[in-house]
């Protein structure tokens, strides 16, 4: 009868230390659960404050072959400042490089409200006037609480 009580108060220990070790192993895992969700909530949150629009009438957007420049006016329509320095532009369907930006009032930083111009070359891609194409604009924003807010929208527009 002695050896079996001390087998079975083994076997509990056993059980218990193993019990602990499960816990504690849990317990991190749901630590690092929590972040996760926490990170990405907070990228949902940034992007929904995250906003942009086309502002130039896109019957009647400026383009010169001959200099490759497209005119487009952008307007900061969330919460977040967005970066200008940050942008990217996809012209029919080609990735263009944006040569030039410039607010449009008398503001420094590109908050909402504020209209940004941009100079931009879709290299490699003959348009002409008349024809209609699709801009598809994509913008940063601000750190918000350590993370860059994200927008993209796209817009048919008619080159003249």
């Amino acid at each position: 009868m002695a050896d079996g009580g001390a087998s079975e108060l083994i076997m509990l220990i056993s059980g218990l230390l193993v019990a602990g070790i499960v816990t504690s192993l849990l317990i991190a895992s749901w630590g690092g659960l929590a972040n996760s969700v926490d990170t990405a909530q907070t990228q949902v949150e940034a992007d929904s404050k995250t906003r942009a629009a086309l502002a130039s009438d896109p019957m009647q957007v400026s383009w010169n072959q001959p200099s490759c420049n497209l005119s487009l006016h952008i307007q900061n329509t969330g919460s977040l400042e967005l970066l200008d320095a940050e942008i990217g532009i996809i012209a029919n369907g080609t990735a263009s490089t944006v040569n030039q930006t410039r607010l449009l009032g008398n503001s420094s930083t590109w908050t909402t409200g504020e209209v940004l111009e941009l100079q931009v070359c879709p290299s490699g891609v003959t348009m002409s006037a008349g024809q209609e194409i699709i801009v598809t604009v994509v913008v940063r924003s601000e750190h918000y609480k350590g993370i860059s807010g994200q927008h993209s929208f796209s817009e048919v527009v008619r080159l003249v």
